[in-house]
């Protein structure tokens, strides 16, 4: 195959992944199950204020440790809020957890928000993409490292292996952690 064919063909690759409705993976009933024991699941939607909001609990040994409430749309994926037990706590403006699709080497996007009476500052980059293998497969997945800063000083940076059509199949922190996708169920 020659090297236009090769471009051509990836070309054509990404805007198909830019057209798929579910490049950001949402639909109620996906459960994803991660080594730490963790089971993310779209358990439901609801309408609030208008627009469609999806419900994704995060639970441990089946119990709910606390639930996000995300908006999908072509803007991408914004986390408006978290409720870990004692009601809905929103983010001031909502945190952009991806960018409109498709994902691309170099992209960076950012939020500053207000959680609890605190400012905080979220940072995203895609680094590269590097093949990973995990319980669930084998996967080629874009790398995006993601650093929150609070005002107080603390700081979180987690590299997170992102595929297209299943979502977080990777997260790896800085002092060498992993926590690996171990079954998917779209």
């Amino acid at each position: 195959m020659t090297r236009a064919a090769v471009l051509g063909l990836l070309l054509s690759l990404a805007s198909a992944f830019a057209a798929a409705p579910n490049y950001y993976p949402h639909k109620v009933g996906m459960r994803w199950l991660y080594t730490s024991g963790e089971t993310q699941e779209l358990s439901e939607t609801r309408q609030v204020s208008g627009q469609e909001v999806w419900v994704l609990t995060h639970s441990y040994g089946g119990a709910v440790r606390y639930t996000d409430f995300l908006r999908y749309g072509e803007d991408g994926v914004w986390l408006l809020g978290v409720d870990f037990g004692a009601g809905v706590q929103a983010y001031d403006p909502a945190i952009q957890l991806y960018p409109p699709a498709p994902l691309r080497v170099g992209l960076a996007w950012s939020s500053r928000v207000t959680f609890r009476g605190s400012t905080l500052v979220v940072v995203n980059k895609v680094l590269r993409i590097e093949g990973v293998e995990v319980p669930a497969g084998r996967y080629n997945a874009f790398v995006i490292r993601s650093s929150m800063t609070a005002e107080g000083g603390g700081a979180n940076v987690v590299d997170m292996y992102f595929v297209p059509g299943i979502g977080i199949v990777r997260y790896a922190t800085q002092d060498g952690g992993q926590i690996d996708l171990q079954d998917f169920k779209p």
